[in-house]
């Protein structure tokens, strides 16, 4: 799907999208949906996973082009990209995934 300015909280601000979030909700991977609202993510690693990684499209990524990124089991991670979708296939099962915004 093409960008969408409309789901970009940070779209024509001059405040960065950095800092503290202000709202957040449960992430469920799709391989078909994008977020509600672009948003930063916060992933939960438990700590009996024996490893983990995460699939997402960042929001100029292409749709058939995921960033897929390796997590550290039993801690907390924020990516630092502005992700529009969290893909179901490449996505460890059992992580606790949130939106930051």
């Amino acid at each position: 799907m093409p960008y969408d300015p409309a789901k970009d909280p940070w779209y024509a601000q001059v405040t960065p999208s950095v800092g503290l979030g202000r709202s957040g909700a449960v992430v469920t991977p799709s391989d078909d949906d994008d977020l509600a609202r672009y948003a930063r993510l916060r992933i939960f690693v438990p700590a009996d996973a024996e490893d983990a990684q995460i699939s997402v499209l960042p929001v100029d990524q292409a749709d058939d082009a995921p960033l897929i990124l390796s997590l550290p089991v039993g801690q907390v991670s924020i990516l630092e990209y502005l992700v529009r979708r969290v893909l179901a296939t490449g996505t460890t099962e059992g992580l606790e995934i949130h939106t930051v915004a």
